[in-house]
C-alpha cells in the first residue's frame, strides 16, 4: 500500500449546540475520513474538564460513556490526586447534549470496552486503590435505560490492557496483571462460556497500554497486538513496543507480521495509549498515542532515578519531583502526541497515513465503533490534562 499524506486545512469553529465539522477529509487507498467534534453540553462538574481511560459503548447508534479519570485540581507532583468517576453518560441525539443515565458500581477507569452482538462488555480496570477483575454486560433499552449485568470475572486483576471481539468471542491481554506488566492473552465466548480461557502468552517484552484488533480471513480468526510500553525492571530497561504481533486462534501460535515504522521518516512510531479498530476484515485503523521518543525518554529518566544505587531515598524523591515539575508543565506541543490516523494493511504488512489532525493527538481515549462509524472519547492532550471533546469519525470509500 503506498502512503499518501495530504496537507490538511482544518477550520475550527466554536463548539455550538450542533457540534462542529472539521474539514480534514483526505484519501488513501480510496478511504475518506470525516471528523466531527461532538458537543460538550451536559457535562457538569469535573467532567467538564475531560477524562481519559473511560468505558464506552455504541449500542443501536447511541453513544454511552462511563467512568474515567482526571486531575481536576492540582497535578500529582503539586500535591493533587487523580480522581475517578462512576457517572454513566449518554449522548442524547435529540438534544445534542450529554445526560446522566446511571452509575458504575465503582469509581473506575483504565478497563477495556468491546462490542458484542447484544450490547457491550466493560472489563477490568482500576479504582484509586485497587485493580479489578469485574466484568459487566451493558445493554440499553428503548427508553435509554442502561443495565449492567454481571459477567464472568477475569482470572486476574487487569488494567491498562487491550481487548477486541469478533463474533462474540472476546480477547484481552497485556497491561498490568496482578500489579505487574503482562504478556497474557485470555478469551471468552460471550454466548456459551462461563469462564475465561488462558491462551499462549505473546512473545517478547510485556506491554502496558497496547491495542488489539480482530481480523477474520477465510474463516480463520487472527488477533493483532500493537503498541504498548514496558517501564523496566531489575534486569530490563524501559522499551516502546514497535513489533506488530499476530495470534492465529486455530494454530494457537504467535508471529511477528510487521513493524511500526513511519513510511516517510523511516523511524519507529509508538502506539502506546492509542486506539484501534478493524476495517473491512483487512485493515487496522489506529488513532493517536504518545510520541515514541518523548515518552521513552521520560520513562527511562524515571527508571534511571529509581535504579541509581548512589542516591538515597530522599534524594530520589527530590530528583523525581524535579523531573515531574519540568516534564508535566510543558506546553501541549512539547509532548508530540501522534496526530496521525494510520492504517495497517494486514495482507501486505504495510502502513499508510490516512490523515493528520490535532484533534487525534490524544492518549488514553476510548474508541467505540459500528462498521465504519466511530467515536474517539475524550482522552489526554498532554500528561495530566484531558479534553472533554469526543471526536466522531466516518469512514467512506
Amino acid at each position: 500500500m503506498k502512503s499518501k499524506t495530504t496537507k490538511l486545512t482544518i477550520k475550527l469553529f466554536l463548539i455550538s449546540l450542533f457540534g462542529v465539522v472539521l474539514s480534514c477529509t483526505t484519501k488513501s487507498n480510496d478511504m475518506k475520513l470525516n471528523l466531527t467534534q461532538m458537543p460538550v453540553n451536559g457535562l457538569t462538574g469535573n467532567l467538564q474538564k475531560g477524562v481519559s481511560a473511560t468505558y464506552a459503548a455504541l449500542i443501536d447508534g447511541k453513544l454511552i460513556v462511563a467512568g474515567g479519570a482526571n486531575f481536576p485540581d492540582k497535578l500529582g507532583f503539586e500535591g493533587g490526586s487523580k480522581a475517578f468517576y462512576d457517572e454513566i453518560m449518554l449522548f442524547d441525539n435529540t438534544q445534542n447534549a450529554w445526560k446522566q443515565v446511571g452509575k458504575l458500581p465503582q469509581l473506575s477507569a483504565y478497563g477495556v470496552s468491546v462490542p458484542i452482538s447484544d450490547g457491550a462488555l466493560w472489563i477490568g480496570g482500576n479504582t484509586a486503590t485497587e485493580s479489578l477483575t469485574n466484568c459487566y454486560k451493558v445493554t440499553l433499552d428503548e427508553n435509554n435505560s442502561v443495565t449492567l449485568d454481571a459477567f464472568p470475572a477475569l482470572p486476574s486483576t487487569m488494567d491498562n490492557f487491550a481487548g477486541c471481539s469478533l463474533n462474540d468471542i472476546i480477547f484481552v491481554g497485556g497491561g498490568s496483571e496482578n500489579g505487574k506488566p503482562s504478556n497474557s492473552l485470555y478469551c471468552i465466548n460471550a454466548k456459551t462460556d462461563t469462564a475465561w480461557t488462558k491462551l499462549p502468552d505473546f512473545p517478547g517484552t510485556a506491554r502496558v497500554q497496547p491495542i488489539m484488533a480482530c481480523i477474520e480471513k477465510e474463516g480463520k480468526t487472527f488477533v493483532y497486538l500493537l503498541g504498548g510500553f514496558f517501564g523496566g525492571n531489575a534486569t530490563e530497561k524501559p522499551t516502546m513496543a514497535t513489533d506488530v504481533l499476530r495470534y492465529d486462534v486455530a494454530s494457537q501460535k504467535w508471529e511477528k507480521v510487521g513493524e511500526q515504522i513511519d513510511t516517510d521518516s523511516q523511524k519507529p512510531f509508538s502506539l502506546g495509549g492509542a486506539t484501534a479498530m478493524p476495517v473491512d476484515n483487512r485493515y487496522i485503523l489506529c488513532l493517536g498515542g504518545v510520541n515514541h521518543d518523548v515518552f521513552l525518554d521520560a520513562i527511562t529518566t524515571q527508571y534511571n532515578i529509581a535504579n541509581d544505587t548512589t542516591t538515597t531515598a530522599e534524594e530520589k524523591g527530590q530528583l523525581n519531583f524535579n523531573f515531574s515539575k519540568n516534564y508535566m508543565t510543558q506546553p501541549i506541543e512539547y509532548y508530540k502526541f501522534n496526530p496521525e490516523c494510520r492504517v495497517f494493511d494486514t495482507e501486505t504488512g504495510t502502513w499508510t497515513t490516512l490523515l493528520a489532525s490535532p484533534d487525534l493527538a490524544r492518549a488514553g481515549a476510548t474508541l467505540v465503533y459500528n462498521k465504519k462509524e466511530f467515536y474517539a472519547v475524550q482522552g489526554e492532550l498532554k500528561p495530566g490534562v484531558r479534553s472533554a471533546v469526543t471526536i466522531k469519525g466516518e469512514l467512506k470509500q
